[in-house]
């Protein structure tokens, strides 16, 4: 069926006279009539009476009107859905922990918009337990993480990127914090606190093996600023990924100088769409 010829029989039906409604839609009252016997014709049913006082829907005309007004609103619906549905097709949602600086994120977009200007870089601040509910709904493509049981688990895969040691975090009045670097050495009889051994794997073993009188101790929990900064006051030393020192202040990070270092890459899941390859390809050349 012609559209156009649908569009002139919707904007008929808003007057009462042919001419009325031929000056709307800037065409001569012949012209508007040849179309509407033309839509006439090709329907099989009659769309106006016309007499004296102008014209008006038949009982069939006002039928075929509320019709075509309820598809009309539907394809606006659907073209809208389909549209957010392209959109959606052309970003990627990728995630870091709320509270840790992201590190990977900022040093892959540049590079990639500027080979795919067309795709939305979404970054997403969730707490570490959200943000694997939504990748593992689909509602992140990845998130930035570390290599361990968590990011292999349930069908996740992990892309490593980069390794990374890890710095002393301290108070400024500790003896050790004007160092400009320190060893396993140097922490001897201190008490080191890890947030998650499960991120250093194999660091306890290789302390409690080669340097035994340091003590280690693990707290998992996520405190609050303050409570961190008196935690360091009272004379222990944190871990803490490089990339995240510049948000302690006014702790003071020393670098820790060993062997060891952990992966950092991203976390996602099969099977993932052709952007997020494109994405992942970007990040190993940046990071190569």
């Amino acid at each position: 069926m012609n559209t156009k010829l649908i569009d002139t029989f919707i904007t008929v039906a808003q007057y009462d006279s042919i001419n009325s409604a031929a000056e709307a839609l800037f065409i001569s009252p012949p012209a508007l009539q040849q179309q509407l016997n033309r839509l006439e014709k090709e329907i099989g049913f009659r769309l106006f009476d016309r007499g004296p006082g102008g014209i008006r829907l038949t009982a069939a005309g006002a039928v075929f009107l509320d019709g075509l007004t309820k598809i009309r609103s539907d394809m606006e619906t659907l073209i809208s859905r389909c549209a957010q549905i392209a959109s959606a097709a052309r970003s990627l949602s990728i995630g870091a922990i709320q509270g840790l600086q992201p590190d990977l994120f900022p040093r892959i977009s540049g590079p990639f918009y500027l080979k795919h200007p067309g795709v939305i870089l979404k970054p997403v601040m969730e707490s570490e337990d959200r943000l694997f509910e939504e990748l593992d709904c689909g509602a992140l493509d990845a998130i930035e993480y570390y290599d361990c049981p968590r990011a292999r688990a349930c069908g996740r895969h992990f892309e490593e990127l980069l390794r990374e040691g890890r710095d002393c975090l301290m108070s400024p009045n500790h003896p050790l914090a004007n160092r400009a670097e320190l060893t396993l050495e140097d922490l001897r009889g201190q008490h080191i606190i890890v947030f998650r051994f499960d991120r250093i794997p194999g660091f306890r073993e290789y302390v409690s093996e080669n340097y035994p009188d340091i003590r280690l101790s693990e707290d998992p929990r996520i405190v609050d600023f303050y409570a961190m900064v008196r935690t360091f006051e009272d004379g222990h030393i944190g871990l803490l990924p490089p990339h995240v020192r510049s948000q302690f202040q006014p702790l003071k990070t020393v670098p820790l100088r060993m062997d060891l270092k952990w992966p950092l890459g991203l976390v996602y899941r099969e099977p993932c769409g052709p952007l997020l390859r494109q994405f992942i390809e970007t990040a190993r050349e940046v990071f190569s």
